[in-house]
């Protein structure tokens, strides 16, 4: 298989290849883990490198072993090799500690713009060491925070003196600005040259911002989708898998039938099948109605998407289930993000009007039977699948929300399918135009049983 490239993407590759450390600042959407992978080929086949670590959220790791695979077989072999996926929460826990890596790639590099947190501090130590360095990232600074451009920059090129971690960019650079100074690229010189700071001694507003603006500048490329003109108006589905961690009583619910620590049985298919799509979504629904949580990665992962998302730009989700909308709403409240909700508790069916016109609302929770005909909601072009829906006309309805007369940007849709349930066949069937029927659901558990349970049950 031959990958093309897009236009933009083959830009982004030939900035990596002259310039060991370099800022992919691409915008959801537009493929920014295929340049990053060519150029990681092509120095692993030059024999420049031989260990590389990417290191990203748990939401962006999967587009890399997606990526991989569309290469040809001994290139895909080649990069697996040689390349360490990690996420963030992990990488400064575990036995990367003293390992030296040739290349490292920091994906939603925005992860590290804290430079006081244990993962910013490792990753700086580690990248002090390498050779090779490249960040991506579609938000690298946040509510127009520009001091959080300094770690970012600082893991590009950086020096370890007496335990401590300096920019060379910042540098070099204030070393022209300001001559004759001795400066060293410590985050206390970039913020006495770039900020003025309140009582709190917190940056409260900024000057010589051209001059940052220009360093930025040479060591970063800025893709934004509308700026794309050869992408597709409905961009591919974006699929992120979620660990199943409920596997034990998954298992159970479609070999037995049940689950006896709840007294829950589930006789006839329509009913094993939707308490396996709960169990996939983190809950389940007892005989009394009333409701138990199972361990669940679907909520973390979300948080990771809306943490990574751009602040000045709308989401639309979906989700099938009533407690799942109410989930979603007590993680919008812990964040601090204004949302409204369009589901069948929604007395008015209007107040997706709201999310269209009121700029404080940055997201709407919908549900697919309520909101997925009959309203407008291109204010956002992305939309976040949280649980797949079994007919494919309400998959259909729903991508066209945000993708219809008014909309200007490229449209992206993001799904999130638990791995190893029937969440995957559900949406396999449904994108290929086709209901996930009782029959296909039958079909499902036979393969099922074959694989776990040793034949029929």
């Amino acid at each position: 298989m031959t990958i093309k490239l897009y236009a933009h993407q083959e830009i982004a590759l030939s900035y990596t290849r002259v310039q060991n450390g370099f800022a992919l600042f691409m915008e959801q959407g537009t493929g920014k883990t295929l340049p990053s992978l060519f150029r990681i080929r092509d120095l692993i086949k030059s024999k420049e490198v031989k260990t590389v670590l990417v290191v990203g959220p748990k939401s962006a790791l999967g587009a890399w072993e997606r990526d991989i695979e569309l290469f040809n077989t001994t290139d895909s072999k080649l990069l697996q090799k040689h390349i360490t996926l990690i996420n963030y929460d992990k990488v400064w826990r575990g036995k990367t500690y003293d390992n030296t890596y040739d290349c490292i790639i920091l994906d939603e590099a925005h992860f590290i713009k804290n430079r006081a947190s244990k993962r910013s501090k490792f990753l700086l130590k580690l990248a002090s060491r390498a050779k090779y360095k490249y960040i991506l990232t579609g938000t690298p600074i946040s509510n127009g925070h520009l001091e959080d451009i300094w770690s970012q920059f600082c893991f590009l090129d950086c020096y370890m003196d007496r335990g401590n971690v300096y920019s060379n960019i910042f540098k070099d650079k204030m070393d022209e600005y300001e001559p004759g100074v001795k400066h060293k690229g410590s985050y206390s010189e970039f913020i006495k040259r770039y900020a003025i700071l309140n009582k709190y001694f917190r940056p409260s507003s900024y000057i010589h911002v051209n001059e940052l603006q220009e360093i930025i500048d040479e060591y970063s490329f800025r893709v934004k989708k509308i700026d794309c003109q050869d992408l597709p108006d409905k961009l591919p589905d974006e699929i992120i898998k979620v660990d199943l961690k409920a596997k034990d009583k998954y298992k159970r619910m479609a070999l037995k039938s049940a689950l006896l620590e709840y007294d829950l049985l589930a006789e006839n298919p329509l009913s094993r099948r939707l308490k396996l799509r709960q169990l996939a979504s983190g809950f389940v629904t007892l005989e009394d109605k009333s409701i138990v949580e199972v361990p669940c990665e679907k909520l973390n992962i979300l948080q990771e998407i809306l943490e990574s998302f751009p602040d000045e730009k709308k989401l639309v989700i979906f989700a099938q289930f009533t407690y799942s909308i109410h989930k979603i709403g007590e993680l919008l409240d812990k964040l601090k993000l204004k949302y409204v909700t369009l589901n069948g508790e929604q007395k008015d069916k209007q107040i997706w009007r709201k999310f269209q016109n009121d700029e404080s609302i940055k997201i709407i929770v919908c549900q697919y039977e309520t909101a997925s005909a009959g309203i407008d909601l291109f204010a956002s072009d992305t939309i976040i699948y949280y649980e797949p829906t079994i007919r494919t006309i309400s998959l259909e309805q729903s991508r066209d929300r945000i993708h219809r007369t008014g909309q200007t940007q490229k449209c992206s849709y993001i799904h999130l399918l638990t791995k190893g349930t029937l969440e995957v066949d559900i949406y396999r069937t449904v994108s290929q135009y086709a209901d996930f029927t009782e029959e296909l659901f039958n079909e499902y558990m036979e393969s099922y049983r074959r694989e776990y349970g040793g034949g029929k049950s």
